[in-house]
Parts: C-alpha cells; sequence; structure tokens
C-alpha cells in the first residue's frame, strides 16, 4: 500500500507521510484508519512530490491553482471557493505555524486567496500580494 516519504514530514508529528499512487489508494489508507483508529483522514495530491498522503479531515481546505495570481515566488496562488473557507486556511495556518494572513476576493474573479501583506488597501503591485 502506502511507503513513508522521503521529502515529505509531517508539521505535527515530525516524521516522514505516507505516500500513496493515487487517489483510490490514499482513500483505501483513509478509510482504514477511519476503522481501525477512529481517525477521520482525507487525501489529498501533494503539491511537493506529487504523491497522494492523508491529512486530518477537519483540517482540510479545498483548494486549486489560481490561472492568473501567482505569489512572489513565482508560482500559482492558492484559491478557495469562497472567504469563510480562506479564512478557515488561514486560521490553521496561524494555529499552526503563527502565519498572520488576511483574505482576498481575487481581483480576477478566481475565488479568494491568502496574502502575508498588511491589512490596508493596496495597490496591484505584485510585490505586495
Amino acid at each position: 500500500m502506502g511507503m513513508k516519504s522521503q521529502t515529505c514530514i509531517g508539521k505535527s508529528s515530525g516524521k516522514p507521510l505516507t505516500e500513496y499512487d493515487s487517489q483510490r489508494e490514499a482513500q483505501e489508507g483513509a478509510d482504514h484508519v477511519r476503522s481501525a483508529y477512529g481517525r477521520k483522514m482525507s487525501p489529498y495530491q501533494c503539491d511537493t512530490c506529487g504523491q497522494w498522503h492523508l491529512g486530518a479531515e477537519n483540517r482540510q481546505t479545498p483548494s486549486t491553482k489560481c490561472p492568473v495570481c501567482t505569489g512572489t515566488d513565482g508560482k500559482p496562488k492558492e484559491t478557495y471557493r469562497n472567504e469563510s473557507e480562506a479564512q478557515r486556511r488561514a486560521d490553521i495556518l496561524r494555529k499552526e505555524q503563527g502565519a498572520e494572513l488576511r483574505v482576498y476576493s481575487c481581483e480576477k474573479g478566481h475565488g479568494w486567496h491568502l496574502t502575508k501583506g498588511y491589512s490596508g488597501k493596496f495597490s496591484n503591485k505584485k510585490s505586495r500580494r
């Protein structure tokens, strides 16, 4: 079934994550964890390794890559379906990593993004996003 990752480490456990080759295989792993341990897990495809991992169901916030906006690293920004899902992700990251983020509506109409930028009004300059 799954093997331990050589690249991806769990943020809370500090241990290598289990990698699955497909969403189906990861879902089988999540089903096993639920029946054996009572923990609700959800599969997600990792941006780092491309494999599938499991994450706690209560911290999942579905997102997609914005087709237009990029972060300061040049990579596509995560897009959340609505403000409350974006805020939920910001709250999770604040609790887990101490990140102070705010949410804002995508200027191109592709959902909601997170930014470390200051909370006042700002221009369209990339450096502030």
